[in-house]
């Protein structure tokens, strides 16, 4: 069994960016529970697939605000391996509004759906044909992230959405799946 959770690689969630008022409260609270569930199965080591520097800082640091212990691994989404305990760092499209950081294009919400409804349903194998190109074009991380989640685990059948929203105009989840 892999437990597998989805959280976005947002800068507002590493410790040095934090403020008086937290921007991201709700999805701050969304990742350290289904990372603290996570952490709480004691795996002796999680790996985190993401595209980016940013998408593995934004893991250790909520890994380590819910006090896991154990070892963490950086791997090239392009190798996954067969984890048990996995973390992936993706978001979907940054163009959801005017002023979302890449503006609007309208492509945007057919493709962002497509994520959630594969990440709600479970099926792995529809993240596998996400399309990458159309992906640059919307600025989303961490779709090859997402994309070797789908060969990982073809299909969940437990699978708890925590967050699914587009503040600033970026579409974020958080899901654990099992």
């Amino acid at each position: 069994m892999t437990d597998v959770v989805i959280v976005p690689p947002v800068p507002a969630l590493l410790p040095e960016h934090a403020g008086l008022v937290d921007p991201v409260a709700e999805l701050r609270t969304a990742c350290l529970s289904a990372l603290g569930s996570l952490a709480g199965r004691s795996p002796s080591r999680i790996e985190v697939l993401a595209d980016s520097d940013l998408g593995q800082r934004v893991a250790a640091s909520l890994l380590d605000a819910v006090g896991f212990a154990g070892t963490i691994v950086a791997v090239d989404p392009q190798v996954a391996t067969d984890a048990s305990a996995v973390v992936v760092v993706a978001n979907g499209s940054a163009r959801r509004g005017e002023k979302a950081p890449g503006h609007l294009d309208e492509r945007s919400f057919d493709f962002d759906a497509g994520i959630d409804k594969a990440l709600r349903d479970g099926d792995g194998t529809a993240l596998t044909a996400v399309d990458a190109a159309l992906a640059v074009d919307l600025l989303a991380d961490g779709i090859s992230a997402l994309t070797a989640l789908g060969r990982l685990v073809p299909a969940a059948n437990d699978v708890d959405v925590l967050y699914a929203d587009d503040p600033f105009g970026v579409s974020y989840w958080v899901v654990s799946w099992r």
